[in-house]
């Protein structure tokens, strides 16, 4: 019997011998991270996400793949081929890499090393701070000092930890783990040379263990850090918690927004939003907005979905002060707030303190 040939296109066989020969990093690959952007409960766009093998010696020098700049919803996947990587994501005004600016957004993902299976998708999202550059100043001795906070306001009873490299993956105690304190204030006095500095309040509380949903971290920015001879270097670490809300792929942040009246209906400026228990509008606030704008118009990210009651005032902490604005709404009357986006808008009034 003879056998009988099909003759292709000169067109065809050239497209079979190129997806024969397509580099493997060219190749579709179905697993990968994917997630979310946001800076203190917005979503943020124009973040790039960058993959770094884990285990490599050296500052995040061995980068394997980035992502597309997040989009408008603070949105980004990147496509990587199985295996262990630490992650970060930066937003440089500039455009480029290298050390931060001012105000640049940045963030090391304290779930790294994260594993990426043979086939699927791992949500990684990123809780972004914006850079502040360091203040040095001539010193007796080199020293390291400065204020560690949580959206503006001082965090207290947490750690610093100071590495002298990162081949570790800055997992352990390092070279010194300092307490903070009241304040947030710390201080310590370092031989010259560069640091590695991370911030970190486990919600379990303790030292050391992986970081958890709900831990306030900080990789510093500017990691690392160069101390000269005779030279103090003043820090201000922005934390900030890891929020699951930032890898789930279809919702985003749960908040509460609105505006904040005094009793004339005028809009009221500098004034936060506190999220309390139901009825229990007294002690620690679970989660705070940021100071209300000259509209009076305030963002409050809710990052757990449930019931809350809610008050109002500029300051923290003990009784409303002598012509503080300060509020309660609804007469503490608990507020559903969904498991995700903005909900209804609401009207806090305020009234000045006697």
């Amino acid at each position: 019997m003879r056998a009988s040939f099909t003759w292709l296109p000169v067109g065809c066989f050239a497209a079979i011998l190129m997806l024969m020969f397509v580099p493997r990093d060219c190749r579709a690959v179905d697993s990968g991270v994917y997630g979310r952007a946001a800076w203190r409960g917005v979503l943020v766009p124009g973040v790039v996400v960058r993959a770094y093998r884990d285990g490599k010696s050296g500052y995040l020098t061995d980068e394997v793949a980035h992502s597309e700049p997040t989009a408008t919803d603070g949105t980004y996947r990147l496509p990587l081929d199985p295996g262990r990587y630490t992650f970060v994501a930066r937003g440089y005004k500039s455009g480029g890499d290298g050390r931060p600016s001012s105000g640049d957004f940045y963030c090391y993902y304290s779930g790294s090393p994260v594993v990426v299976p043979k086939e699927g998708w791992v949500p990684v999202g990123f809780n972004l701070v914006k850079y502040t550059p360091e203040v040095r100043k001539k010193a007796d001795r080199a020293s390291i000092q400065g204020t560690i906070t949580f959206r503006g306001e001082p965090l207290e009873k947490l750690y610093l930890y100071l590495y002298k490299d990162s081949s570790g993956g800055f997992r352990g105690p390092g070279i010194a783990t300092l307490p903070v304190g009241s304040g947030g204030r710390f201080r310590a006095s370092v031989t010259p040379g560069e640091y590695f500095i991370i911030a970190r309040k486990r919600a379990r509380g303790g030292m050391y263990g992986p970081v958890e949903i709900g831990d306030y971290f900080n990789y510093y920015p500017g990691n690392p850090v160069e101390v000269g001879e005779g030279e103090s270097v003043g820090l201000s670490i922005e934390t900030v918690t890891r929020i699951s809300q930032l890898e789930e792929g279809g919702s985003a942040i749960p908040t509460v927004e609105g505006r904040i009246l005094d009793g004339d209906g005028s809009p009221v400026e500098n004034v936060r939003v506190f999220a309390y228990p139901p009825g229990k509008v007294r002690g620690r606030p679970m989660f705070f907005s940021d100071p209300s704008g000259p509209d009076g118009r305030f963002v409050l990210p809710v990052p757990e979905a449930g019931a809350y009651s809610l008050a109002a005032r500029q300051r923290f902490g003990g009784p409303a002060a002598s012509g503080e604005y300060h509020g309660l709404y609804e007469e503490g009357a608990p507020v559903e707030v969904g498991i995700s986006g903005p909900g209804e808008e609401i009207t806090l009034k305020v009234e000045k303190g006697p």
